[in-house]
């Protein structure tokens, strides 16, 4: 019965992880650039996506399966735990990929091409004034010189103390993506544990009810 309790409320406790894998990763992709996301990170965020949405459903089918004892439920939990965990190691392995140097320099690259930033859409300006704004920088090479030469074309959000400061690539996102992936898969390594004795228990207990023939 204890096992029972502890398998229900490691599976509750997964399908809230679920929502808010499936929240989180969501908000970052809808919103790319305000969180500088590369292309080498954009495969890492849709399979983060998938992740959520699949262990919302099956930490629900977990719960069923725990207060129902069902070996059956019990063993697809089981198995998509170990498809899950597979796919959380691909997102941490796409987050390191992300950090490399060669992703490093294909950012800058990137954003080269986008100067004069006064030159580019609306949107984009505003994305990127929201990172100044929150990093406290201005501009990414060239201080507030690369939204252009004239200072009419500078933004307030280049209005902070240093205007030459600028604003460096973030890694955070990238941390983020790696914490998450190895920390789930560790919840999935226990959640595996429990369901495997389980399995066993039942079976042990319902071996009990046979009579010998």
């Amino acid at each position: 019965y204890m096992l029972l309790c502890l398998l229900f409320t490691f599976n509750l406790l997964f399908f809230i992880a679920g929502i808010i894998i499936l929240g989180l990763s969501t908000h970052i992709q809808s919103n790319r650039a305000d969180y500088q996301i590369t292309d080498e990170l954009l495969p890492a965020i849709t399979l983060l996506i998938f992740v959520g949405a699949v262990t919302l459903v099956f930490g629900f089918l977990g719960c069923c399966g725990a207060i129902k004892e069902s070996r059956c439920l019990l063993a697809l939990f089981f198995t998509d735990l170990l498809c899950m965990f597979l796919m959380l190691l691909a997102v941490g392995g796409l987050g390191v990929v992300a950090r490399s140097p060669a992703a490093r320099e294909q950012v800058k690259v990137n954003i080269e091409k986008m100067i004069p930033l006064s030159a580019q859409p609306k949107d984009v300006q505003e994305s990127f004034q929201e990172v100044e704004r929150t990093l406290k920088c201005c501009g990414f090479f060239d201080g507030h010189l690369d939204w252009g030469n004239s200072s009419t074309v500078v933004p307030n959000s280049c209005n902070c103390t240093d205007t030459s400061r600028n604003c460096t690539f973030l890694d955070g996102l990238s941390d983020v993506l790696i914490g998450t992936a190895f920390s789930f898969s560790i919840f999935m390594i226990l959640g595996m544990g429990f369901s495997s004795i389980l399995i066993c228990q039942i079976s042990i207990d319902k071996s009990d009810f046979i009579t010998p023939t």
